[in-house]
This record gives structure tokens, C-alpha cells and sequence, in this order.
């Protein structure tokens, strides 16, 4: 695949144009000319508002896209009701976790963190005993903010990639650039750019989440609610985090940032309620926790399995977080695609929304299912190998999918391909203050939804180069991006 790039800032200001400068033989070099002017406005905004990651070497600006992805209002509708269908699945099922438990027992064995969740949850609800009183109180301290990412394939039809109901980011930070964007008059007539709203409504859901829990649970005079949003040591996403609780805080809860060996000094009261600092914690809003680290001890888990019974919201709690796993997607995909009237009568969703999801989906082989010559056959067709680990440089394929067969975890998986639509038109990137323009791109678009009703709050849209294979702005070679309706 042959891609051209070639910086801004290293090109000549007299470039060949197809709109020469009346009564003159020099071509214009207008286009090239706000190119560069655009960049150095953005790039200027990226550092005004803060809009970037942490490095060792402080905050460096996030890479953006300068050329917004144009999409039909239809297909972001469909997007959004996509997202909408998956959150309301995942919220019941994280309500639910004696449904939920045997659907995934093929995690049972699995040296992975949604194995761990799994086990973990088992020792909270036997098998074939029925939900108490008590418990199914405690599994509805369960919020579920996820995000919804999608590929559109050259059929234009939205495929599902996965879902994030942990550490689901980037939201904020998206929403803000489109604020930049906007006031950098890039209008057309006739069109407009999708809304994005991810600060002010993930914010809404987390403060009316602890305010329900303070008034619920908090003696008189007890203070404003308290939300601990729990982080990396050598956290790279923070600007992104602080818009979001800048907002929380601005709507009357009180945030604090802690690791997760902080968050284990806590004790619980006699009542079940959780202090931090000696401080009731209202709402836990877990940005960490989901890939296997030196944080995650024994003693970690046995607080989460702690933490399940405490008088405490948890955005998401060990079901919710669960319910994110590639090991859920690859059952619930099974589902839709064996028996869809199942899974319409299970979840109370109708048959022509059932048919809206199994369009959407991806088959999917458990790799410890397969002989070697057979995984081995549908890597050369293109399959990708998806472990249960979250975030960049968890997809292989090719010769790098075969590598890993030998030594493959349970809950390995080979997920069918996605001929995701190329972005063709010239698409100009900024990153570190250099822009650059190339072709042949291909656009990710994650949809965030909102509680058990999973409404829609705000997008992510990541573009990366056609030959990557992974599409993270982290790690994979992404940019952030906007998304215009034409």
C-alpha cells in the first residue's frame, strides 16, 4: 500500500496548484499557505488549553487531525444507536451476575485480569444460588460509562470493534479539540460538525451518581460528596482526566486523585461505607485497574471483592468491568449471531434492533478451541489475535498473530477482520507542532454511553495510517480527530 506524506513546514510555498493567481503564471499557493496558518493556530490552542498527554518531559500536545472525517447524519445515528443497544445489554448483564457468571465461565482458568474478575465475583455468588436481597442492592451500585468503538466497513456498514466500561477516556479531550476546531472556521455551507458533549454529560453522570450516594448514606453535615478517581502512579492521560473532574467538581462533588496503593489504605466502617483520609467516599471512579501490573496484588483483589459489598457506587464495579471484556463481546457476539431470539427476549430489546446489533457483529474463535493447523488457516485469511489485555499493543496479526499461538492464554481469541472504509482524500495531521499531509487513512469511531439507560454522552474519533494496526493515540500512530455531517 503506498502512502505519500509530506511535512507542511518542509514544503516549498509555491507548490503546484490547479488555481493560478489571475494575470499572473505563478500558481497560487493559497492552500498551502492556510495549511500552515491553520496549524500554527491549532498547535498554539493545543497548548493554551492544555489539550495533550504527560511525558517525562512534561505536556506535550496531543496529535490532531486537520482534516475532519465526513460522515452522513445517518451513519452517526446509527453509531450512536449502536452504542446505545450494547450499553443496555452490558448494564443489565453487570445487574445480573448469576446470568452473567456461567455465560463466561470459559475465563475460569485464565491468567488475566477479566479471569481474576471472574474468579473473583464467583467467590462472591456461588453457583445455582439465587440473588439476596442484599446482593442485588450491592450489584446496583454499578455505573456504567463505556465507549463503544466502531469500524465502518466498505459496505458502509458500523462494525463492533469493542467496549470499554473502564478507564473509557479520551472523551473530554475530544470535545474540547472540537471547541478549538469550531473556531478555527472550517465551516461549509450546509454542513456541521456532530456534537460532542463528553465533558459536561460524563460529568452530570458521575455527580448525580455521588450525590445519590451522599444522600443516601451520609449523616447530616457531613460534607459536600466525595468522588476518588483512581489513576496510574505515572498517569500520561491526566489533561484529559482534569476536564472531566473539573467539571464534577464544578457541579458540587469534591474529587480527589489516588493510585490504587493509596486507594488500599481506606478502611471500611461498621456500616460498610468506605473512608478515604477518614473521609466517607461517595462514588470510586476507576481510570486504572484493568491490565495486569505490580498493582494488582492479592490484597488488591480481596479489596475489589470487599469493595463489591460496600455501601459505595463504583463506576464501573468487577461485573460492569466484566462486562468490557473481549471474552464477553466473543459470547455475546455467539449469542446474536446462534440464537438472536434469545438475546430479544433475555435483554427485552425488539427483533428489529436485535437485527441492527448481529449486523454489527464480528465472529470470533476461542484460540484454545482450535487445533494449531486451523488457527494457523484463519490468521492467513487475515484474522486478528486479540488477548484479553486493554489498550495499544494487544492486536497481532500475520506472522505476528502465528508467533503468539504458542503460547497462548484461554481466553486468546481470533477475531474476523474488518475491511474498514480508507479515507482516499489528502488528510492533513499535526503532531509535535509539524503537520503533515498523507493519504490512505482509516477512522475509528468510539461512542461514550451513559448508565442503565445508555444515553449518549460525546464521542471519540482516532485516525490512523491504512497500514497500522493498532488505532490508539497512546501507541498505534492515531491522531484525534472531529467528525463533520455532510
Amino acid at each position: 500500500m503506498q502512502q505519500t506524506t509530506q511535512s507542511v513546514q518542509s514544503m516549498s510555498l509555491h507548490p503546484v496548484s490547479q488555481n493560478p493567481l489571475p494575470g499572473s503564471n505563478t500558481q497560487s499557493a493559497e492552500p498551502l499557505v492556510r495549511a500552515v496558518d491553520l496549524s500554527t493556530q491549532v498547535n498554539r490552542q493545543l497548548h493554551t488549553h492544555q489539550l495533550g498527554l504527560q511525558s517525562n518531559s512534561g505536556f506535550v500536545p496531543v496529535p490532531v487531525s486537520l482534516t475532519p472525517w465526513q460522515l452522513a447524519p445517518a451513519q452517526f445515528a446509527m453509531a450512536q444507536q449502536l452504542a446505545r443497544l450494547l450499553g443496555q445489554i452490558q448494564s443489565s448483564a453487570a445487574a445480573n451476575p448469576q446470568w452473567l457468571l456461567p455465560l463466561l465461565d470459559g475465563l475460569q482458568q485464565s491468567q488475566t485480569v477479566p479471569g481474576q474478575i471472574w474468579r473473583t465475583l464467583r467467590g462472591i455468588y456461588p453457583a445455582d444460588t439465587e440473588l439476596s436481597a442484599l446482593t442485588t442492592r450491592h450489584t446496583n451500585h454499578n455505573l456504567m460509562l463505556n465507549r463503544h468503538d466502531f469500524l465502518l466497513d466498505q459496505q458502509q456498514q458500523w462494525q463492533w470493534v469493542e467496549s470499554n466500561p473502564i478507564a473509557a477516556g479520551m472523551g473530554p479531550l475530544n470535545d474540547r479539540y472540537l471547541a478549538v476546531m469550531q473556531t478555527q472556521e472550517l465551516q461549509q455551507p450546509h454542513h456541521h460538525y456532530a456534537p460532542n458533549n463528553a465533558i459536561t454529560t460524563q460529568a452530570k453522570l458521575l455527580a448525580q451518581a455521588a450525590l445519590a450516594s451522599a444522600l443516601q448514606y451520609q449523616t447530616t453535615g457531613a460534607g459536600e460528596p466525595l468522588m476518588l478517581i483512581v489513576v496510574e502512579a505515572d498517569e500520561d492521560n491526566i489533561f484529559d482526566q482534569q476536564l472531566l473532574c473539573d467539571e464534577v467538581g464544578r457541579l458540587g462533588v469534591r474529587v480527589e486523585r489516588v493510585t490504587i496503593n493509596s486507594l488500599l489504605q481506606s478502611e471500611f466502617a461498621d456500616n460498610e461505607r468506605l473512608h478515604w483520609q477518614a473521609k466517607p467516599v461517595d462514588l470510586i471512579y476507576w481510570r486504572t485497574g484493568y491490565n495486569p501490573s505490580a498493582d494488582l496484588t492479592d490484597n488488591f483483589w480481596r479489596f475489589r471483592a470487599r469493595l463489591e459489598q460496600a455501601a459505595v457506587m463504583q463506576c464501573p464495579n468487577l461485573a460492569g468491568q466484566l462486562t468490557g471484556s473481549k471474552w464477553f463481546q466473543h459470547q455475546l457476539t455467539a449469542l446474536l449471531l446462534a440464537d438472536p431470539q434469545q438475546v430479544s427476549e433475555h435483554f427485552g430489546i425488539d427483533t428489529k434492533d436485535i437485527a441492527v446489533l448481529t449486523q454489527a457483529v464480528v465472529p470470533s474463535y476461542a484460540v484454545a478451541e482450535l487445533k494449531t493447523e486451523a488457527a494457523e488457516v484463519l490468521i492467513a485469511q487475515g484474522y486478528w489475535y486479540k488477548t484479553q489485555q486493554e489498550g495499544g499493543g494487544n492486536v497481532a496479526r500475520g506472522k505476528a498473530a502465528s508467533d503468539k499461538l504458542t503460547n497462548a492464554n484461554s481466553a486468546d481469541l481470533l477475531m474476523a477482520p474488518i475491511n474498514a472504509v480508507v479515507r482516499q482524500e489528502t488528510f492533513t495531521s499535526l503532531r509535535h507542532g509539524n503537520a503533515a499531509m498523507a493519504t490512505e487513512h482509516i477512522s475509528e469511531l468510539g461512542i461514550f454511553s451513559l448508565g442503565d439507560e445508555a444515553l449518549y454522552g460525546g464521542y471519540l474519533c482516532r485516525t490512523k495510517p491504512a497500514k497500522n494496526n493498532e488505532g490508539g493515540v497512546h501507541r498505534g500512530g492515531a491522531v484525534l480527530d472531529t467528525i463533520l455531517l455532510r
